[in-house]
């Protein structure tokens, strides 16, 4: 199950917050978050080790997904049946989506109410085809499983 998706500014900022579990707006949650996110990259970098795209805690798999404009993180529970495969996909999806809304570095880190809408618009959409998807294909892999 995905925990928590972010859209964060190269600053840090918070642009995009959602929670599918606790089902609010956690502004301060997101800020501490994509903050930290924000340090460990930017750590990883100054030490030339690279950017971070996956990490794993004992209980959550975090996936990051990076643009010289707008980064995108997702959180979701390290058991869950959804593969890296599929979380790495829906990245990609979602930056070549949004890429045309955020298309030049002078907008990066000022994001509009109007902005905003459009991303969230574009995001609950992914989300909801990318979960039917994600059904769909535990469904047939069920059935696959049960005619073998």
């Amino acid at each position: 199950m995905i925990r928590a998706f972010y859209i964060l500014t190269p600053g840090g900022i918070p642009v995009f917050y959602y929670d599918p579990v606790e089902k609010k707006d956690a502004l301060a949650d997101a800020i501490l978050f994509t903050g930290l996110i924000t340090a460990i990259q930017n750590f990883l970098i100054e030490v030339k080790i690279g950017s971070p795209k996956q990490f794993t805690t004992n209980t959550r798999e975090v996936y990051i997904e990076t643009t010289d404009c707008f980064g995108l993180v997702l959180v979701k529970d390290q058991k869950d049946e959804i593969s890296a495969d599929d979380v790495q996909q829906l990245l990609k999806l979602l930056v070549t989506k949004l890429d045309g809304l955020i298309p030049d570095k002078q907008s990066c880190d000022v994001v509009d109410d109007t902005e905003r809408r459009q991303i969230r618009e574009i995001v609950d959409k992914i989300l909801v085809d990318w979960k039917n998807i994600i059904k769909e294909s535990k469904a047939s892999k069920k059935m696959k499983e049960g005619l073998w």
